[in-house]
């Protein structure tokens, strides 16, 4: 019942069906290999054609990432009136002196302008992009636009590492790699859009269902407009700022300098320096030390880790605290009983698969001995008859 194929393209008059709405392309899956991307980018089919568009910029120029999302969404606007199916946005070009804008916010930027200028629906938009390479970037890309994403630089990693026989024999060509890569990822998005209750990728792509967190109003309203970012953030000048010192790590300002090995930020793995991890060095050795000597002291030790320091630097609820001196306790003889609360405690709300079918059981016989709501058919004048 689910599906990642979709047809993109110029659509008809929603309002009327007629042959020419069938004049569009069928993608059975929303990332494209390379010979997949060549063939549309020399389409040249019926009419169907594709425009590429660069998204790279002078690294050079202060005003160059601005300049580059309104010049994009200029040659977007453009492309339509030529009469293109298709727009390409690309960052191929990217090289010194050249610093390509995030395929996420040149993809939200130029759909969302399309979009307010009553354009979307008469050309696709296709992703060229070396930043692409988890199921949360695919997913991500797809939800806000694109129709179809050639992540080039994970498939010349992987090919880089099955040649250095990192992957084993299971991948004697290319192409097997490649369909390996997109089985992975369309399994994961289906994943994705399955917990949203979607089934579709037409119904997911352009639906922008997520959250920004730490992004500023005005890259909200530029390129993701909708989203909720309810704590704010990074704005425009510390985003280029980041993408500058990512492009340098790339492209060493000194001539003839070279990087044997890239940094690990440390993404997934914690790593000294890097970015960091509710579980670290510290707290798994607490933990162990806790668990294998039953030592109250070192699960103290973990505890405090866990909760004061991996929370504050991990978490948002780690940057905020209760506040002691605005509220007045309440009379304790305003409170209400807890011989009267219980009565209001319902054991249905528990999930059965969570806790055992005997805990449930167990928790609803306890509430009708006190008068509370249950499950079982003994109790409460609320209580319904208990179903295993």
């Amino acid at each position: 019942v689910m599906s990642l194929e979709c047809f993109i393209g110029p659509e008809g008059n929603l309002l009327e069906s007629t042959e020419k709405h069938a004049h569009r392309l069928c993608l059975p899956h929303p990332i494209l290999s390379n010979k997949q991307l060549s063939v549309i980018r020399h389409m040249d089919y019926q009419g169907m054609r594709s425009q590429v568009i660069d998204m790279t910029f002078d690294a050079r120029n202060k005003n160059g990432f601005h300049m580059a999302l309104e010049r994009m969404c200029q040659q977007a606007t453009q492309a339509i009136s030529d009469g293109y199916s298709f727009i390409i946005l690309s960052d191929r070009g990217i090289a010194q002196d050249q610093m390509a804008v995030s395929a996420l916010v040149a993809c939200g930027a130029v759909h969302h302008h399309l979009v307010n200028h009553h354009l979307r629906t008469r050309i696709g938009i296709i992703l060229e992009t070396g930043e692409a390479r988890e199921v949360h970037h695919h997913c991500l890309l797809t939800g806000y636009g694109a129709d179809g994403i050639n992540p080039y630089l994970a498939f010349e990693a992987l090919w880089q590492a099955n040649q250095e026989g990192l992957l084993g024999d299971d991948y004697p060509d290319e192409d097997s790699l490649i369909y390996a890569y997109k089985k992975a990822v369309a399994k994961g998005m289906m994943k994705v859009m399955g917990k949203m209750g979607i089934s579709t990728l037409q119904s997911y792509k352009g639906a922008q269902i997520f959250e920004a967190v730490g992004l500023a109003s005005e890259i909200i309203d530029r390129c993701f407009i909708g989203t909720p970012s309810r704590i704010q953030g990074v704005n425009f000048e510390v985003l280029i700022e980041e993408t500058l010192r990512r492009h340098r790590i790339g492209f060493p300002v000194a001539a003839g300098q070279k990087i044997s090995v890239l940094p690990n930020p440390g993404d997934f793995h914690w790593r000294s320096g890097g970015d960091a991890h509710m579980w670290n060095p510290s707290t798994i050795f607490n933990l162990q030390v806790a668990a294998r000597n039953n030592s109250a002291e070192a699960y103290k030790e973990f505890a405090r880790q866990s909760n004061e320091v991996a929370t504050r630097n991990c978490s948002i609820r780690g940057l905020l605290k209760f506040r002691t001196d605005i509220n007045k306790p309440v009379p304790l003889e305003e409170v209400e009983a807890a011989s009267e609360i219980v009565k209001r405690f319902a054991t249905g709300a528990m999930s059965l698969g969570a806790i055992s079918t005997e805990a449930h059981e167990s928790l609803a016989i306890a509430m009708n001995r006190i008068g509370g709501k249950s499950n079982t058919g003994e109790g409460g004048e609320d209580s319904v008859r208990y179903q295993p």
